[in-house]
């Protein structure tokens, strides 16, 4: 009989454990939800989180945009740095910018990096953010390649090295 008694209050211990288990786990979900509301009800909050947009009535007069070119802003860009000889080209990207970083439109741009490369110019004319596109190959020639770019007879102070493998 011991052992029987033993047994069903083992029993019962489980069996009472197990809601309150339920119960506990039950408040921490709740709980995790009521955070989760608060804090999209925080992001969502117009005073929380304050847009810095806002609205003049009166026109606003903006300085005039110079079109005089810096070296120092503009820049060259390839992608990818390396390529396989024989048809894999490399996008070359010249952003030719003024002194505050705006892009000047309408520059013819040029670039080379030696006879051995083909150059297809893709927009060799700056559009409005002051972009122009090349794809450069090296049909049998491996090695490894500076790229510069120029307009208006100035070259950029910055280079692009690629290499075809």
């Amino acid at each position: 009989m011991n052992g029987e008694k033993d047994s069903t209050t083992t029993y019962d211990s489980k069996a009472t454990r197990r809601p309150k288990y339920a119960i506990y786990t039950l408040i921490v979900i709740v709980i995790l939800i009521f955070i989760l509301i608060l804090f999209l009800y925080l992001i969502r909050s117009p005073l929380i989180f304050r847009s810095g947009a806002y609205s003049v009535s009166q026109p606003v007069s903006l300085p005039a945009a110079s079109s005089s070119l810096s070296l120092d802003n503009s820049y060259i860009f390839a992608s990818p740095l390396r390529a396989k000889t024989g048809g894999e080209s490399i996008r070359i990207t010249v952003y030719i910018l003024d002194s505050r970083g705006i892009g000047i439109a309408g520059k013819t741009v040029s670039i080379g990096g030696g006879s051995l490369l083909t150059v297809t110019p893709i927009q060799p004319t700056t559009d409005s953010q002051g972009r122009s596109t090349f794809d450069v190959y090296s049909g049998s020639s491996p090695g490894v390649y500076l790229i510069q770019a120029s307009t208006g007879g100035v070259t950029l102070t910055q280079k692009a090295t690629i290499s075809f493998d």
